[in-house]
């Protein structure tokens, strides 16, 4: 009997850890596998084209739904309070500084503006994070060089309906959708070519 009554309040232990809710979560920064974006054979005149990043835009459907945990029915959606176009843009400026861009905030010859068109996990068996951004690069006169996509994903298992795995997914998907841009020989001509 002790036992039996032993595995119970570890088992209900359990159910009180597990999250019932992930709605208005903070925005986390967690790379596991992409920590930093890369430039592969980059020019040195791409490296040192100085480049202004504003702020960007959020055209999403929903822009407080990061995620949603579809193992039941209905659905449990995972939302922020946070900004995501001002999480995304402080972290894509920091990836394409550590991939050793030169961003500035005065004295640019190219700025990009982005929006976020997707920034979202679906967690099924496994937590997929998909990101997208549509990114402009232009000259200081508002002339277009460059406009087109940056998409990255990630796909992890963890623990069910957990923020970490989360925030990891999203941060992964950022960092490869960054790296696909800045790896783009299209995307690096047109920057350095102004």
């Amino acid at each position: 009997m002790r036992n039996r009554l032993f595995l119970v309040l570890v088992l209900l232990a359990g159910c009180a850890t597990a999250p019932k809710s992930m709605e208005n979560i903070p925005l986390v920064w967690l790379p596991e596998r992409h920590p930093t974006a890369s430039v592969g054979a980059a020019s040195e005149a791409f490296l040192k084209t100085k480049i202004k990043v504003v702020q960007m835009s959020d055209s999403r459907q929903n822009p407080k739904q990061i995620g949603e945990n579809r193992e039941q029915t209905p659905a449990r959606p995972v939302t922020t309070s946070d900004d995501v176009a001002a999480f995304v843009t402080d972290h894509f400026k920091a990836l394409i500084s550590g991939a050793g861009l030169t961003v500035v905030d005065s004295g640019e010859s190219v700025i990009l503006k982005g929006d976020v068109q997707q920034f979202f996990v679906t967690e099924t068996e496994q937590y997929v994070g998909d990101v997208r951004l549509r990114i402009t690069a232009t000259d200081t006169a508002g002339k277009t060089l460059w406009d087109g996509s940056a998409a990255g994903t990630s796909t992890r298992t963890g623990r069910s309906y957990r923020a970490d795995n989360y925030y990891q997914s999203l941060s992964d998907a950022l960092s490869e959708a960054t790296t696909h841009l800045v790896d783009d020989p299209a995307f690096q001509a047109a920057v350095t070519r102004k």
